[in-house]
């Protein structure tokens, strides 16, 4: 059941909204406790449908391709070339993808990328492995693809940031999807956005 003041904040929301719609059209998006909804024009507001997918897919590889609402991500420059495609979703809440031409026939497994994303973050923060918990691995898909999520924590001198690393190994293929937030833990809002990158890819 949603809560009053949530309630509250989700009909400022659709007030807010000066866009032109008709009957019950999607006007916005919003998570409430941790959930995405769609705002409707028509002051009321639904459960987003995860099978649903956002017209206006864009192609961010040639394997892969992003169909995420742009009221949800908005897209920005990527920070590095091995960053495929990156989006902003707020001031604490962020996503990339980093595709890679090489995979299982290679000898690459699940336990390997782990301890490699593990080992990158330590390297760029300049601290040990032992340094980077890791708060949670656990089964995923991209895709109907069988993939897995890594979830671990960086502190930047003090400036905590948890990162969700959805790992995905094909033949010759390598794909992570990343969300990262600033924040100290694995909140309900990262979860439901980090589902929703994830339900909103698509593999070639």
């Amino acid at each position: 059941m949603i809560r009053p003041t949530l309630l509250i904040t989700l009909l400022s929301a659709v007030l807010a909204i000066a866009l032109p719609a008709s009957g019950q059209d999607v006007i916005g998006r919003a998570l409430v406790e941790g959930k995405m909804v769609e705002i409707l024009d028509n002051q009321t507001w639904r459960y987003a449908d995860s099978g649903q997918t956002t017209p206006g897919c864009k192609q961010i590889h040639r394997a892969a391709s992003f169909c995420g609402d742009p009221a949800t991500w908005q897209a920005t420059t990527p920070s590095t070339p091995d960053v495929a495609a990156a989006w902003r979703h707020d001031d604490r809440h962020y996503a990339q993808f980093i595709i890679e031409g090489f995979g299982s026939k290679d000898g690459l497994t699940r336990e390997q990328m782990r301890k490699i994303v593990i080992d990158n973050a330590a390297f760029a923060t300049n601290q040990p492995a032992s340094s980077i918990p890791t708060l949670l691995v656990e089964p995923a898909t991209i895709d109907g693809q069988e993939a897995e999520t890594i979830v671990y924590m960086v502190d930047f001198d003090g400036l905590k940031a948890v990162f969700a690393n959805t790992i995905l190994i094909r033949e010759a293929l390598v794909v992570q999807a990343i969300t990262y937030a600033i924040s100290p833990d694995y909140s309900e809002d990262h979860m439901a956005l980090h589902a929703d990158l994830l339900e909103s890819t698509r593999l070639d």
